[in-house]
Protein backbone atom coordinates (compact mmCIF):
# COMPACT_ATOMS: atom_id res chain seq x y z
CA UNK A 1 0.00 0.00 0.00
CA UNK A 2 1.28 3.21 -1.05
CA UNK A 3 0.19 6.30 1.18
CA UNK A 4 0.26 9.68 -0.86
CA UNK A 5 0.59 12.63 1.46
CA UNK A 6 -0.70 15.79 -0.46
CA UNK A 7 -0.05 19.92 0.91
CA UNK A 8 -2.17 22.01 0.07
CA UNK A 9 -1.69 25.11 -0.58
CA UNK A 10 0.73 26.06 -3.96
CA UNK A 11 0.97 22.30 -4.52
CA UNK A 12 -3.16 21.32 -5.18
CA UNK A 13 -4.72 24.64 -5.04
CA UNK A 14 -3.56 29.03 -5.86
CA UNK A 15 -5.12 30.16 -2.74
CA UNK A 16 -5.46 34.45 -3.73
CA UNK A 17 -4.39 35.10 0.01
CA UNK A 18 -7.96 33.46 1.09
CA UNK A 19 -6.34 31.88 4.00
CA UNK A 20 -4.57 34.55 5.32
CA UNK A 21 -7.96 36.74 4.89
CA UNK A 22 -9.49 34.34 6.71
CA UNK A 23 -7.01 33.90 9.71
CA UNK A 24 -6.78 37.55 9.92
CA UNK A 25 -10.60 37.67 10.27
CA UNK A 26 -10.51 34.90 13.11
CA UNK A 27 -7.85 36.43 15.01
CA UNK A 28 -9.04 39.97 15.65
CA UNK A 29 -12.86 38.62 16.58
CA UNK A 30 -10.94 36.17 19.23
CA UNK A 31 -7.86 37.46 20.53
CA UNK A 32 -8.92 41.17 19.13
CA UNK A 33 -5.68 41.51 17.14
CA UNK A 34 -4.25 39.80 14.39
CA UNK A 35 -0.92 41.29 14.82
CA UNK A 36 2.09 40.98 12.17
CA UNK A 37 -0.13 38.65 10.11
CA UNK A 38 0.34 40.55 7.21
CA UNK A 39 4.01 40.26 7.10
CA UNK A 40 4.08 37.01 8.01
CA UNK A 41 5.87 34.43 6.50
CA UNK A 42 3.56 31.45 6.77
CA UNK A 43 5.10 28.70 3.94
CA UNK A 44 5.74 25.63 4.78
CA UNK A 45 4.03 26.65 8.42
CA UNK A 46 1.00 25.33 10.82
CA UNK A 47 -1.83 26.89 11.38
CA UNK A 48 -1.21 26.79 15.16
CA UNK A 49 2.21 27.48 14.24
CA UNK A 50 1.22 30.68 12.78
CA UNK A 51 -0.99 31.49 15.51
CA UNK A 52 0.92 30.76 18.12
CA UNK A 53 3.99 32.64 16.51
CA UNK A 54 1.98 35.94 16.15
CA UNK A 55 0.13 36.05 18.99
CA UNK A 56 2.75 35.00 21.49
CA UNK A 57 4.63 38.24 20.00
CA UNK A 58 0.95 40.45 20.09
CA UNK A 59 1.49 40.13 23.67
CA UNK A 60 -0.15 37.20 24.48
CA UNK A 61 0.70 34.13 26.78
CA UNK A 62 0.43 30.71 25.52
CA UNK A 63 -2.37 29.57 28.22
CA UNK A 64 -4.48 32.71 26.35
CA UNK A 65 -3.61 31.01 23.30
CA UNK A 66 -4.56 27.16 24.16
CA UNK A 67 -7.80 28.41 26.02
CA UNK A 68 -9.27 30.01 22.68
CA UNK A 69 -7.76 28.22 20.30
CA UNK A 70 -10.90 25.62 19.73
CA UNK A 71 -13.07 28.76 18.96
CA UNK A 72 -10.22 30.33 16.93
CA UNK A 73 -10.76 27.00 14.34
CA UNK A 74 -14.11 27.37 14.66
CA UNK A 75 -14.52 30.68 13.47
CA UNK A 76 -11.98 31.17 11.42
CA UNK A 77 -14.21 28.24 9.13
CA UNK A 78 -17.33 30.86 9.76
CA UNK A 79 -15.02 33.45 8.14
CA UNK A 80 -13.55 30.80 5.17
CA UNK A 81 -17.27 30.23 4.37
CA UNK A 82 -17.77 33.63 3.68
CA UNK A 83 -14.47 34.80 1.91
CA UNK A 84 -13.36 31.94 0.02
CA UNK A 85 -16.20 32.31 -2.46
CA UNK A 86 -14.57 35.48 -3.03
CA UNK A 87 -11.55 34.81 -3.72
CA UNK A 88 -10.02 33.20 -7.10
CA UNK A 89 -9.12 29.99 -5.62
CA UNK A 90 -7.66 27.10 -8.39
CA UNK A 91 -6.46 23.90 -8.67
CA UNK A 92 -2.71 23.97 -9.29
CA UNK A 93 -1.62 22.43 -13.40
CA UNK A 94 -2.15 18.78 -13.51
CA UNK A 95 -3.92 18.39 -9.73
CA UNK A 96 -7.21 17.56 -11.39
CA UNK A 97 -6.11 14.56 -14.37
CA UNK A 98 -3.76 13.50 -11.59
CA UNK A 99 -6.52 12.58 -8.55
CA UNK A 100 -9.13 11.16 -11.49
CA UNK A 101 -6.29 8.58 -12.20
CA UNK A 102 -5.06 7.76 -7.96
CA UNK A 103 -8.96 8.18 -6.87
CA UNK A 104 -9.90 4.32 -7.25
CA UNK A 105 -6.25 2.93 -7.84
CA UNK A 106 -5.65 -0.64 -5.74
CA UNK A 107 -2.78 -0.36 -3.24
CA UNK A 108 -3.06 3.99 -2.91
CA UNK A 109 -4.52 5.56 -0.02
CA UNK A 110 -4.58 9.47 -0.55
CA UNK A 111 -4.17 11.62 2.19
CA UNK A 112 -3.51 15.06 3.10
CA UNK A 113 -0.39 16.71 4.86
CA UNK A 114 -1.03 20.37 5.21
CA UNK A 115 -0.56 23.23 7.82
CA UNK A 116 -4.07 24.41 7.04
CA UNK A 117 -6.53 23.89 10.45
CA UNK A 118 -8.85 20.62 10.06
CA UNK A 119 -11.73 22.93 9.94
CA UNK A 120 -10.62 24.77 6.71
CA UNK A 121 -8.75 22.55 4.57
CA UNK A 122 -11.95 20.60 3.52
CA UNK A 123 -13.20 24.59 2.48
CA UNK A 124 -10.44 25.52 0.68
CA UNK A 125 -10.26 22.31 -1.55
CA UNK A 126 -13.93 22.54 -2.19
CA UNK A 127 -13.47 26.31 -3.17
CA UNK A 128 -10.98 24.94 -5.60
CA UNK A 129 -12.83 22.40 -7.19
CA UNK A 130 -11.64 19.21 -5.37
CA UNK A 131 -13.16 17.13 -3.63
CA UNK A 132 -11.58 16.83 0.21
CA UNK A 133 -13.59 13.36 0.65
CA UNK A 134 -11.30 11.86 -1.73
CA UNK A 135 -8.63 12.55 0.97
CA UNK A 136 -9.49 9.64 3.48
CA UNK A 137 -6.14 10.26 5.95
CA UNK A 138 -4.61 13.43 7.06
CA UNK A 139 -2.89 15.32 9.20
CA UNK A 140 -3.53 18.61 9.76
CA UNK A 141 -1.73 22.68 10.89
CA UNK A 142 -4.09 22.27 13.81
CA UNK A 143 -2.51 18.93 15.09
CA UNK A 144 0.90 20.19 16.05
CA UNK A 145 2.72 22.96 15.96
CA UNK A 146 5.78 21.09 14.05
CA UNK A 147 5.26 20.24 10.91
CA UNK A 148 7.94 17.56 11.35
CA UNK A 149 5.61 16.04 13.46
CA UNK A 150 3.04 15.58 10.72
CA UNK A 151 4.45 12.41 9.24
CA UNK A 152 3.89 10.58 12.26
CA UNK A 153 0.45 11.36 12.87
CA UNK A 154 -0.77 10.41 9.22
CA UNK A 155 0.83 6.92 9.17
CA UNK A 156 -0.41 6.52 12.39
CA UNK A 157 -4.24 7.26 11.57
CA UNK A 158 -3.12 5.25 8.28
CA UNK A 159 -2.29 1.89 10.26
CA UNK A 160 -5.30 2.25 12.20
CA UNK A 161 -7.68 2.01 8.46
CA UNK A 162 -5.77 -0.52 7.60
CA UNK A 163 -5.34 -4.50 7.92
CA UNK A 164 -1.55 -4.22 6.38
CA UNK A 165 1.30 -1.96 8.55
CA UNK A 166 2.29 0.77 6.22
CA UNK A 167 6.11 2.22 6.51
CA UNK A 168 7.80 5.45 5.86
CA UNK A 169 9.62 3.66 2.70
CA UNK A 170 6.07 3.14 1.28
CA UNK A 171 4.80 7.03 2.09
CA UNK A 172 5.57 9.88 -0.03
CA UNK A 173 5.11 13.72 0.73
CA UNK A 174 4.09 16.12 -2.24
CA UNK A 175 4.71 19.72 -1.61
CA UNK A 176 5.96 23.24 -2.66
CA UNK A 177 8.46 24.47 0.18
CA UNK A 178 11.41 23.23 1.79
CA UNK A 179 9.57 22.50 4.69
CA UNK A 180 7.60 19.87 2.67
CA UNK A 181 11.14 18.21 2.19
CA UNK A 182 11.99 18.74 5.84
CA UNK A 183 8.48 17.02 7.03
CA UNK A 184 9.53 14.26 4.67
CA UNK A 185 12.92 13.35 5.93
CA UNK A 186 11.67 13.46 9.53
CA UNK A 187 9.31 10.90 8.66
CA UNK A 188 10.99 8.86 6.81
CA UNK A 189 9.35 9.33 3.64
CA UNK A 190 9.99 10.14 0.17
CA UNK A 191 10.18 13.83 -0.76
CA UNK A 192 8.41 15.14 -3.91
CA UNK A 193 9.27 18.87 -4.22
CA UNK A 194 6.72 20.92 -7.08
CA UNK A 195 7.36 24.50 -8.05
CA UNK A 196 4.02 25.17 -8.77
CA UNK A 197 3.88 27.45 -5.22
CA UNK A 198 6.24 30.29 -4.30
CA UNK A 199 9.51 28.39 -4.45
CA UNK A 200 11.41 28.28 -7.65
CA UNK A 201 12.46 24.74 -8.90
CA UNK A 202 16.10 26.33 -8.31
CA UNK A 203 15.65 27.23 -4.53
CA UNK A 204 13.84 23.79 -4.10
CA UNK A 205 16.62 21.93 -5.54
CA UNK A 206 18.86 23.34 -3.00
CA UNK A 207 17.08 20.94 -0.58
CA UNK A 208 17.52 18.06 -2.12
CA UNK A 209 14.03 16.25 -2.75
CA UNK A 210 14.29 12.92 -4.36
CA UNK A 211 12.17 13.63 -6.83
CA UNK A 212 11.20 17.82 -8.79
CA UNK A 213 8.79 18.24 -10.73
CA UNK A 214 7.92 22.09 -12.00
CA UNK A 215 4.16 21.32 -11.73
CA UNK A 216 1.96 18.07 -11.47
CA UNK A 217 0.78 18.67 -15.63
CA UNK A 218 2.77 15.33 -16.54
CA UNK A 219 0.60 13.15 -15.82
CA UNK A 220 2.39 10.00 -16.32
CA UNK A 221 5.84 10.93 -14.96
CA UNK A 222 4.01 11.98 -11.91
CA UNK A 223 2.64 8.82 -11.27
CA UNK A 224 5.81 6.91 -12.55
CA UNK A 225 7.08 8.74 -9.14
CA UNK A 226 4.25 8.23 -6.76
CA UNK A 227 3.38 5.08 -7.03
CA UNK A 228 7.23 3.75 -6.89
CA UNK A 229 7.72 2.15 -10.50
Amino acid sequence: MRLLLFDIDGTLITGDQAGRLAMGSALEHVFGTKGCLDTYSMGGKTDLGIVSDILIEAGLSQEDIDGKIAYFYKMMAEFARDIYPTRAIDACPGVQSLLVQLRDRDGVLLGLLTGNAQTTAPLKLAAAGIDPDQFVVAAFGSDNVDRNNLPAIALHRANAMMEEIITGENVAIIGDTPADVACARAGGATAIAVASGWHTADTLLKYQPDYLFADLSDTAAVLKVLLGN
